[in-house]
């Protein structure tokens, strides 16, 4: 019977046919364009090509977050559409590490690669950039005319993945698309009702040139003509799946440049939920906002405190509107802030402006801008 590790590796491509096969391994803690280019190389001389992602746990690309699991699934979404092109890995834990390993991992290479081909006999050729792994294959692999090892040239493109780990944002042109997300820095603007909140997201992200979501719950509430106090558990719901996935899609948008900012995210939802909703309904929404919070990984957000006058826009509920309810909307939304764990990432926006600013817009966005400088590393000293 098939095991659910072999079935993962199959899913979604059929075997790949040919004569000739070309084999392209690494870590790949990313996949790079100079990966991208050596792949494709190896498909235009080859009828296939199997990617191979190898690792442990623990390795360079799982100290970062990229365990090998999850470099499989990104490289089989980065060749989705190519045909010729196959996806697998190896989980190196339950074999020596190197250099001590290289005759187990040399015959789970093999098997790895055989089970991904429909000729048994085709011509397999591996494919690497370091002469070591050459001739550390070249020992091993069967004797026979069936395999070979080539040596690509990677001075053509002289990208390190080491690099990109140390600086990704300053090397950001050259990961691979669908690995970006992972490198991402992820910027959410919160705050009560009309606090400017965002027209400050809409500003921040031209002046960065990034990407941009916009507050589910207004297009959502707009959609369906119900306001705030309306709401039920159902609708609660789609507007916390909403909001994750408007955010989502800034983070794998092209447009994406390192740096995506956010209006509001599931933090804000859940203080709105406990405020609109009896506490038995409230519950029924704790392990949905619990795992999509967790799931956000936000590396800075910027809280704006109620200090400017409500402009009622005719989208929240003006029983909210004075003073002493927004405060205790802002009190509410630090305690959920400090909840889930994420203190160490708030910046409060809390800057005076002088006289031609009473409000302190310009100030405070003049805060943010320094914010994500500092905390992100982002450089947008050039504004």
């Amino acid at each position: 019977m098939m095991n659910m590790r072999t079935f993962a590796g199959n899913l979604y491509k059929d075997d790949l046919e040919g004569d000739n096969i070309g084999v392209f391994f690494g870590t790949l803690a990313p996949m790079h364009v100079g990966h991208q280019a050596e792949i494709y190389k190896a498909a235009a001389l080859n009828d296939g090509v199997v990617v191979i992602a190898s690792g442990y746990t623990g390795d360079r690309g799982d100290q970062m977050g990229l365990s090998v699991e999850k470099r499989f699934r990104y490289l089989r979404e980065a060749f989705s559409d190519e045909t010729a092109i196959k996806v697998d890995y190896i989980n190196e834990d339950n074999i020596p590490q190197m250099p001590a390993g290289w005759d187990e991992w040399t015959n789970i290479l093999v098997d790895t690669v055989k089970r991904n081909i429909v000729n048994p006999e085709a011509q397999i050729t591996f494919y690497t950039g370091e002469a070591e792994y050459k001739a550390e294959l070249e020992k091993r692999l069967p004797q026979t005319r069936q395999f070979k090892v080539s040596l690509m040239d990677r001075t053509v493109l002289k990208i390190s993945a080491t690099d990109i780990r140390k600086d990704p944002i300053g090397n950001w042109d050259y990961i691979n698309r669908v690995f970006r997300r992972h490198f991402t820095k992820k910027v959410t603007v919160m705050g009560s009702a009309s606090t400017g909140k965002s027209t400050l997201v809409r500003r921040l992200a031209r002046t960065s040139n990034s990407p941009f979501s916009e507050e589910y719950a207004r297009e959502y509430q707009e959609r369906s003509n119900v306001s705030d106090d309306e709401l039920i558990v159902k609708d609660y719901i789609r507007l916390i799946q909403g909001q994750y996935d408007a955010n989502s899609r800034e983070i794998n948008s092209p447009a994406n440049n390192g740096l995506t900012i956010f209006d509001t995210d599931a933090m804000v939802t859940k203080v709105y939920a406990d405020m609109w909703l009896n506490k038995s309904d409230s519950a029924q929404l704790q392990p949905l906002f619990d795992n999509t919070i967790c799931e956000e990984l936000i590396d800075l957000i910027l809280v704006i405190p109620p200090v400017t006058p409500y402009v009622d826009d005719g989208f929240r509920n003006m029983a909210n509107a004075d003073q002493d309810s927004r405060w205790a909307f802002h009190r509410e939304l630090m305690k959920v802030i400090e909840h889930y764990g994420f203190m160490d990432k708030v910046v409060l926006l809390d800057a005076k402006g002088d006289a031609d600013d009473p409000y302190g817009y310009y100030a405070r966005y003049l805060q943010a801008l320094d914010a994500i400088q500092s905390r992100t590393g982002f450089n947008i000293k050039h504004i």
